[in-house]
């Protein structure tokens, strides 16, 4: 295994230690859909509405905070697959753009993709500098993270 392969192995596992240690709770409770029906835009290939495309987003978010709680419990029994679920988290939160065309919804999902790259970038330069206060602040940043995902659910219901 390379070193940076083994630095980005250790920093995930760091980063879920911290999420464990942190208590990770990313997402706060499913927040209620106010999407009316409205004709939908997948059939035609186009992303759809505002309400639609936040329906879409919050359920990839919840998915994927689910698997970041599972990542917390990975990281003692299977550290392997915890790194590989950190790459599919990451990689997912990278594509959540992807997903939507509104401008308000993009800017609060790039926010959100932020926050995620610079908690896996501290993590990986906490563990280069052998800093242990990299767990505390990858568990203050998911909690950030968290309140940046409960305004995404504010603004996609509306309130």
């Amino acid at each position: 295994m390379t070193d940076t392969r083994l630095r980005t192995a250790v920093a995930g596992l760091v980063l879920a230690a911290g999420l464990l240690v942190g208590g990770c709770g990313l997402l706060p409770s499913p927040a209620p859909s106010s999407s009316a029906a409205e004709p939908s835009g997948s059939a035609t290939g186009e992303p759809g509405t505002q309400a639609e495309q936040c329906a879409q987003v919050l359920a990839q978010v919840q998915s994927i905070g689910d698997d970041i709680g599972r990542l917390g419990e990975m990281v003692t029994n299977d550290p392997f697959g915890a790194l590989g679920l950190l790459t599919s988290i990451s990689e997912r939160v990278g594509s959540l753009q992807a997903q939507v065309t509104d401008p308000e919804l993009l800017e609060r999902i790039g926010e959100i993709q932020t926050g995620w790259d610079a908690l896996v970038a501290d993590a990986q330069e906490s563990l280069g500098a052998g800093d242990a206060s990299g767990l505390q602040r990858a568990a203050d940043q998911v909690a950030q993270l968290g309140q940046q995902v409960t305004e995404l659910q504010q603004f996609c219901t509306g309130a």
